[in-house]
């Protein structure tokens, strides 16, 4: 009964706002349009797209400025919800909010790499990093390098995990960012028995743990078959915990020294036997798929508790992501059959 009364105004609050959820049909409609103002219209009818789009003139956005009204609209939406919880439920939105600012850490990283700011439009962010985050957008908007980067850090709890990877004095792009994820999903494993209620940290394990085997499947792919890594350098790359992977199937992955051998080590793991329509190629709409489906059980099955705003955040980053690809589709011509196909993975049915 706790539980119920706890969660019961978000939840209220959740299923209203789900219902502005674009459906199957809906983005097939979206990638027929004939041009990008036409999907710029079609969104305008969804309240959470509306205010964003108005932002700008109807005119033929392109891919940044449409994943930054995108991205603001997953922020409107992650305070809309929280405005609606309680003490102990917004402890679990400052905890996920992290994932939110490693993403616009990664943007800056990106751009200290060449020696260039940001994109201006990172400002229509600024009221949700100055509030949920410890950020300071002017430093990191000013910063050009790693050394300045780094130094807009200081006193945050990112900027000994990246002084770390930039002491190593070889570190790439991709060597940040992985650190950044594996600091995020090892917080979250660490503080979850402590931080939520028993049916929260059910759902915390099971949607991260399964989210760390596919990234683990993924990094080991990347580092073996596309970037030609050695073992140790692949090892050095996966997250250090293991839901549903045994660590001989993590062994056989990284041991596959081809496409073969990878989709063989692969098949005789749980994904490989439960989702055997993905292959490794896949793993990208594998990690989608299962990730949201894993969460719509947890959501039914502990529908008063945090597994209920958890799923909504996630789908509705994905599907602002499926929206950004739509969109691309539709500016390129992409046949809709063939767009669809490419989105597939992230559509809600």
């Amino acid at each position: 009964m706790n539980g119920l009364l706890a969660f019961s105004g978000v939840n209220t609050k959740i299923r209203a706002m789900q219902k502005n959820f674009i459906s199957k049909d809906e983005f097939r409609e979206i990638v027929s349009l004939p041009d990008v103002p036409s999907v710029i219209r079609y969104l305008r009818k969804y309240p959470s797209y509306q205010e964003e789009f108005d932002r700008m003139q109807e005119v033929d956005l392109h891919r940044g400025d449409v994943e930054f009204l995108l991205g603001n609209s997953v922020y409107e939406d992650y305070a809309k919800i929280y405005r609606f919880c309680n003490e102990s439920q917004r402890t679990f939105l400052r905890e996920y909010a992290r994932r939110y600012a490693i993403k616009y850490l990664k943007k800056c990283l990106s751009y200290a790499f060449i020696g260039k700011t940001p994109n201006p439009n990172v400002y229509l962010y600024r009221w949700f990093y100055d509030k949920y985050t410890p950020l300071d957008m002017d430093a990191l908007f000013k910063a050009t390098t790693l050394e300045t980067t780094l130094d807009a850090l200081k006193g945050t709890e990112y900027y000994p995990v990246l002084a770390k990877v930039y002491e190593s004095g070889e570190a790439q792009l991709f060597d940040y960012e992985t650190a950044l994820d594996i600091y995020h999903f090892r917080t979250m494993w660490k503080n979850k028995d402590k931080l939520f209620s028993k049916e929260g940290c059910e759902a915390i394990t099971v949607g991260f743990g399964t989210k760390f085997d596919l990234l683990n499947i993924w990094y080991i792919h990347r580092a073996r078959m596309n970037f030609g890594m050695s073992e140790a350098d692949a090892y050095a790359l996966t997250v250090p915990i293991l839901y549903k992977l045994k660590p001989r199937e993590i062994r056989a992955m990284v041991d596959a020294d081809s496409e073969e051998a990878f989709q063989a080590a692969f098949a005789e793991t749980y994904y490989g036997r439960r989702y055997k329509e993905f292959g490794p190629q896949d793993l990208g709409d594998l990690y989608e798929y299962v990730g949201r489906h894993v969460l719509a059980v947890e959501a039914r099955k502990h529908p008063n508790s945090i597994a209920v705003m958890y799923r909504y955040l996630y789908d509705k980053e994905v599907q602002d992501a499926a929206l950004t690809a739509a969109i691309e589709c539709v500016r390129y011509g992409i046949p809709p059959d063939e767009a669809m196909a490419n989105i597939a993975a992230m559509v809600r049915e």
